[in-house]
């Protein structure tokens, strides 16, 4: 069986967009169970979680991609261990 994204990043644009799509509507189908006068409140609310989520996920994984490439130059720096005794 092959996997339909090769690699995690791929996974991760694919998994957010996902959430971007789905989670709207999962508001609206919540807000019938919400009672008539506070619906706009949880609708706009909702929206706002939303974005917030959406938000700290594009922020993390650039901070994550951004650390992951720093790593990698600090690593394969020659170290220069010079003794001045």
């Amino acid at each position: 069986m092959v996997a339909s994204t090769d690699n995690r990043t791929d996974f991760f644009y694919a998994t957010l967009v996902a959430l971007v799509i789905i989670a709207p509507f999962a508001l609206v189908i919540a807000t019938g169970w919400v009672p008539e006068g506070q619906r706009g409140n949880f609708i706009v609310l909702g929206h706002g979680v939303i974005l917030a989520v959406v938000g700290a996920a594009l922020v993390l994984r650039a901070v994550y991609a951004f650390g992951f490439r720093q790593a990698l130059k600090l690593a394969a720096a020659e170290r220069n261990y010079s003794e001045a005794a």
